[in-house]
């Protein structure tokens, strides 16, 4: 009896880590062609950016630009100003799909779960194939208290890549959530083996 709670305890303590996102949301290179630490080189990034912006104000259509800018914004933590940008941007190219998760990625570390939902929806109406993007959405329900819907989008994520650490990670979550704590135990142990 004091075994299964000491066993108990020390799977609930390894849960209260938080739902966490998956690789759409890590802002480096290997998902962004424009990584968010660019800097403008050519003044201080403050200057720069007003020097920019003044380009921009000029120059509408200059989606590359703008993406810089809502890239910089971001890095900065200057959410309000890169989702000026990135709305501007996913309504003049419809088909920049790196605007538009970048989109959902501000809205999901806003906490602006419904417009991260419908911003990643977009993205897998695109590309249904993106586990990471999908790993995200997943969180977003969640946050809004609907275990059932990120069970179903994780489980599809399995049948798309078995091996996707995150979301075996966040499936323990919902599980545990869904107080099915065998099965949030042995998720969580097949994440331990593929982060290893």
């Amino acid at each position: 009896m004091q075994t299964k709670f000491v066993t108990s305890f020390l799977f609930s303590m390894l849960l209260i880590v938080s739902f966490t996102s998956c690789n759409s949301n890590k802002k480096d290179n290997t998902n962004n062609k424009i990584s968010p630490t660019t800097e403008f080189n050519d003044k201080s990034s403050n200057d720069s950016t007003a020097f920019y912006e003044e380009i921009i104000a000029k120059d509408s259509l200059n989606t590359e630009l703008r993406l810089m800018l809502a890239t910089n914004y971001y890095a900065e933590r200057k959410f309000d100003e890169a989702i000026y940008h990135l709305v501007i941007l996913t309504n003049i190219d419809t088909k920049n799909m790196e605007a538009l998760i970048m989109l959902g990625n501000v809205y999901y570390d806003t906490d602006q779960d419904e417009k991260a939902i419908e911003t990643y929806q977009r993205v897998l109406a695109k590309d249904n194939s993106n586990v990471d993007v999908r790993c995200d959405l997943a969180t977003c329900y969640l946050r809004l208290k609907k275990p059932n819907e990120a069970l179903a989008l994780l489980k599809k994520n399995l049948s798309l890549d078995k091996n996707h650490a995150q979301t075996h990670h966040n499936l323990s979550v919902v599980y545990k959530e869904l107080s099915r704590f065998n099965d949030a135990e042995e998720e969580l142990l097949i994440f331990n083996k593929l982060k290893k």
